[in-house]
């Protein structure tokens, strides 16, 4: 006699029935899916959702064709919405309690498997989660992993097969699809890709190449569990408790390897946009959160090593992984000692308790989202008349100046602009002693359509190329990914890739918003650093007004010229404490921006030998 197995789907609100109907489902019909699942268990499938939808399930072909291969019913759950937005989660975990509470003391002979309306998997995931089943694994989890849906939903939609209704893609055809359209929070929480980071930092990942991700979650996502607990009433939200209430002794396993589960969560791009942040954040800051948020379960799932890979894993992930060990045990070191308990959870408890009192049903509220536009206008010099007196005491200054403290871009830590410019030579002075690059230096100008065929020849002759020092102006960090994806063909494999820019004036004096909207590249690994603290900032302005042409305001530009002078020995002082500040951070008066790209290419990539170029778009890639 087969074993019981239930699957439990949850969804409300016609657009996630949708999807449960046009992609969800077909991933679940998949041949090593259901089927391979029913052939050894005797699985039902309940979806939980609202009475007004159930004849939309039950007209759909797809739903027809699940109810051949197992017993397939619909349960309601109208009496567990709120009109309270925020309280999804609270609803999300009564839907699935809905799916299973009517077993009782059944419940801890069955297999209970979930699914989230939005969660899609790839061909032989079920089957071998049913495997594991077999083995006697009780508490099984599996990572879902964030994509950008605009990108995946309409290629996944073509991959239906309109006969048999169902969406066979194989774990390494779904993870190619998902490292190629990885979303922004993906990136946000990748920790050797600094460019920016979220707000809540729960999932952690390192890029290893092109093919392959590696990574933890807090929590990872639960995907079947046999009770040893009759549980029918939720103590705090899903993720935080059933599974102390449920299974307090069993031992959790979970899957690490993209090969044998993969899971896919398309959200809209702006889903989160509201929890990026710019730059990177402090180990310190994570340890504060984490350990005010995480159970003893979710410090348990954050250790696990998920390794989710589209061609087989390369021999340099090993080094990848110690990395990342050693971050996290980092994390571990500084978190408090005692995690948050899931009764009287210090951030969750009250919360839940009141999403109780909100359950009554509701139309769900609409969520409008607000960008802000930052647009970028010119500015001049005011005052450029010419004055009737002499400017040659203005210009001896000058030239003493320079020569005494040096002149961009080569000048010392007693340089206004040392902050400015230090990290690009100290940069070069880097790889000139270990070799000899090949350098590439550029503008983001010369990549442009009309500026395209006059570089093109005398880049390609120079290239592959060991470094690329590319200057761009502020604006055009807007489509940073596509400047990238032109210039990383002409690089070596392991080459590094600088951006640089810097600001003037009140151009973009708010630029948080602008840079949290920017397109950042997903690939390599990378890292943005921002120079420059008030001080240096000041400054940097009074070198820039004291050096401009000796035409304008001569004496007062010779005045500050003296000041600065004078005010060398502070000028060091200021230097030195400005490097000390952790140029990682995103701060309000920043200077300069650099962004660096190290080249991580997939070892198939390594054959090529071709080099085009294509504006905006990838290019050939050329070989090492």
């Amino acid at each position: 006699m087969k074993e019981a197995a239930r699957l439990i789907i949850p969804a409300w609100g016609e657009p996630y029935v949708k999807k449960v109907l046009s992609v969800t489902l077909p991933a679940v019909l998949a041949p090593g899916n259901l089927p391979a699942l029913c052939d050894t268990f005797d699985v039902e499938l309940v979806v939980v959702t609202e009475t007004r939808l159930f004849d939309m399930f039950r007209a759909s072909a797809i739903f027809q064709s699940v109810a051949k291969v197992c017993t397939a019913r619909l349960v309601p759950l109208d009496d567990l919405l709120t009109d309270i937005a925020g309280d999804y989660g609270a609803v999300l975990t009564y839907a699935l309690f809905r799916g299973f509470a009517d077993l009782g003391a059944r419940m801890t002979a069955t297999y209970l498997l979930f699914l989230n309306a939005d969660f899609i998997i790839s061909d032989g995931s079920f089957r071998h989660l049913g495997r594991l089943m077999r083995d006697g694994k009780r508490v099984i989890h599996a990572p879902s992993f964030r994509v950008v849906l605009e990108d995946v939903w309409p290629q996944l939609q073509t991959r239906i097969d309109r006969n048999s209704w169902t969406l066979s893609l194989t774990s390494r055809e779904m993870a190619a699809l998902a490292l190629a359209h990885k979303h922004p929070t993906v990136q946000a929480r990748t920790v050797n890709q600094r460019l920016c980071h979220q707000s809540w930092m729960d999932q952690f990942y390192w890029y290893v190449d092109d093919d392959t991700l590696i990574g933890y979650q807090a929590p990872v996502a639960l995907v079947a569990i046999k009770p040893e607990r009759v549980v029918v009433e939720p103590m705090l939200v899903w993720d935080f408790a059933f599974i102390p209430e449920a299974a307090p002794t069993l031992e959790e396993y979970f899957i690490g390897d993209s090969d044998d589960f993969f899971m896919i969560e398309p959200q809209t791009r702006e889903t989160g946009r509201e929890m990026l942040r710019i730059g990177w954040v402090s180990i310190d800051q994570i340890a504060q959160d984490l350990s005010v948020w995480l159970t003893k379960e979710h410090r348990q799932s954050s250790k696990q090593l998920l390794k989710i890979h589209s061609d087989a894993l390369p021999d340099m992930i090993d080094g990848v992984i110690q990395e990342s060990r050693a971050y996290m045990a980092e994390v571990y070191r500084r978190m408090t000692p005692v995690p948050s308990p899931h009764i009287g959870h210090p951030q969750l408890g009250r919360w839940f308790e009141d999403a109780k009192e909100r359950r009554r049903k509701t139309k769900e509220p609409a969520l409008h989202q607000v960008k802000d536009q930052i647009s970028a206008g010119s500015t001049t010099d005011a005052g450029t008349r010419s004055l009737p007196w002499s400017v040659t005491v203005l210009r001896a200054l000058q030239a003493t100046y320079l020569k005494a403290l040096g002149s961009p871009p080569e000048v010392g830590k007693f340089h206004p602009l040392w902050m400015e410019l230090g990290p690009i030579a100290d940069k070069l002075a880097e790889w000139k002693g270990i070799g000899n690059p090949n350098i590439l230096w550029t503008k983001a100008n010369d990549w442009s359509e009309p500026a395209l065929g006059e570089v093109q020849s005398s880049v390609l002759k120079g290239a592959p190329y060991d470094v690329c020092i590319c200057e761009v102006a502020l604006h055009q960090l807007i489509d940073l990914d596509e400047l990238y994806a032109a210039l990383r063909p002409l690089m070596k494999n392991g080459g590094h890739v600088l951006f640089r820019t810097g600001r003037s004036g009140s151009i973009f004096a708010h630029t948080e918003l602008f840079l949290d909207s920017c397109n950042l590249p997903h690939i390599d690994i990378s890292e943005i650093n921002f120079y420059g603290t008030p001080a240096t900032t000041f400054l940097g302005y009074l070198y820039i007004r004291a050096l401009r042409p000796a035409s304008t305001r001569p004496l007062v530009r010779a005045l500050t010229l003296c000041a600065l002078f004078a005010l060398t020995p502070f000028v060091r002082l200021i230097n030195a404490r400005a490097a000390r500040r952790n140029s990682r951070t995103y701060s309000r008066t920043w200077t300069t921006i650099i962004i660096q790209f190290i080249v991580k290419r997939a070892p198939r990539w390594n054959a090529e030998a071709h080099h085009t170029i294509s504006p905006r778009a990838s290019a050939t890639e050329p070989s090492n």
